[in-house]
């Protein structure tokens, strides 16, 4: 789970700018309205926006974490953390949303951690 998770993350991220980019023409009309300026007072624009720009987020977490995992042989707890930070106020929020993967993913990041923490740990079960 320890390199599979972070590869989960930024499987997200991608799927925030496909859908970004490809489910809707807010990029196309902010183009067209010349970018400057072209968002605000359209909720709109502003949401869409807002999922294009999570996606960042997201590519930073599993990119981050990925590499972490990759140089120290664990996955950071922290990366279970801000999922569960981002995905639990966005449940409560907007029930209908890709929240419960974020919750998924960071309930199952914390699992990964807590794992690797033990086995490194307790040398015994490593072998």
């Amino acid at each position: 789970m320890t390199r599979l998770i972070p590869r989960l993350v930024i499987a997200l991220a991608a799927l925030h700018f496909a859908v970004a980019l490809i489910a809707s023409d807010t990029f196309g009309e902010v183009a067209r309205d010349g970018f400057w300026n072209a968002v605000p007072g359209k909720p709109q624009r502003e949401y869409e926006m807002w999922f294009f720009l999570a996606g960042f987020g997201l590519l930073a977490l599993g990119t981050l974490s990925r590499r972490i995992a990759r140089d120290t042989g664990r996955l950071p707890a922290q990366l279970g953390w801000y999922l569960l930070a981002i995905g639990v106020p966005l449940q409560i929020l907007y029930p209908v949303s890709g929240a419960p993967g974020l919750i998924v993913l960071g309930v199952l990041a914390l699992i990964a951690a807590r794992r690797d923490s033990t086995e490194i740990a307790d040398p015994a079960t490593a072998l």
